[in-house]
């Protein structure tokens, strides 16, 4: 399976944005042998609940199916490769939102789908968190797809790899005082649960203010192709990139020689009963924190955004 993963770099106008992920399309398939494109979450651009980013609420989210969809279904299409469409804000009729993933295939087709289970920051009031988990079935086999934050909690690619998924696509960002320790948890990913791990990141800088601080959320790109024996392509920190690489199925996967077959499922029913944390209120912490912020802003200084995300 020939994989290419696109390192954006977030343009000031989504319209840009949009065409140089086209233009990304077109340089990574030039060569006409790639079967699996991944992008980053938030291609497209910010969402418009990041810090100082309220002006690209309508822009840089998007209906699925939509006009900006259809884009990528022709590109999928006329080029003969399955996309895995990052992540995208997608606006919901309820006037909620999702942070989600689309894989197209081969014939532009909107093959499947995952949502980010796990939110983070302030998605936690603005979206929906999925209760599933994106188990796909395609032309080069079963694979996963997790949403970023979705990628942080064990059990998600665990689930998948239970599923018989081979490779797993990770869709996120490198936040930059991360860099060290992404490397080492999607390395350590792929070796405890047997799967390949395709991760894109983007690079770029989101910045805003909260009560009377500036909020600077760095990206540093550093996207990975990541098999159970090691990294096979690893991006740069600070500019665009498109990797290139050559997955096959990891040699014991479902043979159960790897580590998934010494499990002892009866073991771990704890995991279905309460746990450390589950009684906290995420949204309600989150809209305290931000009302205590504003508290603290001088009566004279105006928010630079109406919402404001971690």
């Amino acid at each position: 399976m020939k994989v290419a993963v696109v390192q954006t770099r977030w343009a000031d106008d989504p319209a840009d944005g949009l065409r140089n992920a086209h233009q990304a399309i077109e340089e990574a398939t030039e060569s006409g042998d790639v079967d699996v494109l991944c992008f980053p979450e938030f291609f497209l651009g910010p969402p418009w609940y990041m810090p100082g980013q309220d002006h690209l609420r309508g822009r840089t989210d998007t209906r699925i199916p939509g006009p900006v969809i259809e884009t990528f279904q022709k590109l999928a299409q006329s080029t003969s490769t399955n996309m895995v469409l990052g992540a995208i804000v997608e606006e919901l009729d309820d006037g909620k939102y999702s942070n989600t993933s689309l894989f197209l295939d081969r014939d532009g087709e909107i093959a499947g789908r995952a949502s980010k289970a796990h939110m983070f920051g302030n998605e936690i009031v603005v979206c929906r968190a999925a209760d599933s988990l994106g188990v796909i079935e395609t032309d080069v086999g079963r694979i996963g797809l997790a949403v970023c934050s979705d990628f942080w909690v064990p059990e998600a690619i665990r689930v998948m790899a239970l599923a018989g998924v081979h490779t797993v696509f990770v869709p996120g960002g490198t936040l930059r005082q991360n860099q060290a320790l992404m490397v080492n948890a999607l390395r350590t990913t792929a070796y405890l649960n047997g799967v390949n791990v395709v991760y894109a990141s983007s690079v770029g800088l989101v910045e805003g203010t909260r009560g009377d601080r500036v909020v600077q959320i760095h990206f540093a790109g550093t996207s990975l192709v990541v098999s159970p024996e090691g990294v096979m392509a690893q991006a740069g920190s600070a500019r665009p990139q498109i990797l290139h690489a050559d997955l096959a199925p990891p040699p014991e996967h479902n043979d159960g020689r790897h580590w998934l077959g010494m499990r002892r499922p009866k073991a771990y029913t704890p995991l279905l009963g309460e746990y450390a944390g589950m009684s906290r209120d995420l949204a309600e912490e989150l809209r305290s924190n931000l009302a205590e912020d504003a508290g603290q802003r001088q009566p004279s200084e105006a928010p630079a955004t109406s919402r404001t995300g971690a």
